[in-house]
């Protein structure tokens, strides 16, 4: 008889089944923390050695892979914002030199390893022209239908305020943009400088031996030339 083996394999649970045991949180808060707790992708990034924070080491390839396999899309840029409406800050610690110069480190108060209790904690911001409108209107409103009606209406210049504060963002984003694409063309020239060198190295080796093979040549036949004198 075969002896049945005792070796149990351990598979990490279906991605429905992580969902069903998250707390309620939006999307985006669910992704991130199922893309730290899958081990496969703890090259690229990870929690940091605390837990209380997690590092991109390798934005690149985070990019490339990762991001458009857990967020559909491939824009670093756009991470870092959704990162930003979520109050999830961009940090420097003390074990930032146990990674790559160029790696990312995010912190949230209630983002941490092994407390996925405190998810739910972890809010889209309200932007601050919002909660203007909204204290405005709750002002409107407490005043009852009593008030004069020569009273000044604020909707003309909230709606004023909002559209700047719109505005200002819309220019912060195209720096964000601006920023890391050419964060990613600093990144291609220098491989293409490191390649340039590279060439130069071996096209300079390749002078030395042809150099020398010149001098065996003149030698050569200077010997010859001195035998049929």
């Amino acid at each position: 008889m075969k002896r049945e083996s005792t070796h149990q394999i351990h598979t990490v649970p279906p991605l429905r089944e992580q969902e069903d045991t998250m707390p309620a949180t939006s999307d985006f808060v669910k992704k991130l923390y199922q893309m730290l707790e899958d081990h496969t992708f703890s090259h690229v990034v990870s929690w940091g050695p605390q837990g209380d924070c997690f590092v991109v080491k390798d934005m690149n390839e985070f990019t490339k892979s990762i991001l458009p396999r857990m967020f559909k899309h491939s824009s670093f840029a756009s991470f870092v914002r959704q990162l930003n409406k979520y109050d999830f800050h961009k940090v420097k610690t003390s074990d930032d030199a146990k990674f790559d110069e160029h790696s990312w480190t995010f912190r949230h108060p209630d983002f941490h390893a092994n407390r996925r209790d405190a998810l739910e904690n972890i809010k889209r911001k309200v932007p601050a022209a919002r909660k203007s409108l909204i204290s405005s209107s709750n002002g409107s409103l407490s005043g009852g239908r009593g008030a004069s009606s020569g009273s000044p209406v604020p909707d003309e210049t909230n709606a004023t305020e909002l559209a700047a504060v719109q505005s200002h963002i819309g220019v912060l984003q195209d720096s964000y943009q601006s920023l890391f694409s050419a964060e990613g063309r600093i990144g291609v020239l220098e491989r293409q400088y490191g390649d340039m060198l590279v060439e130069m190295v071996n096209f300079r080796k390749k002078m030395v031996q042809r150099d020398g093979l010149m001098q065996r040549l003149i030698q050569y036949s200077s010997g010859e030339g001195g035998e049929c004198l």
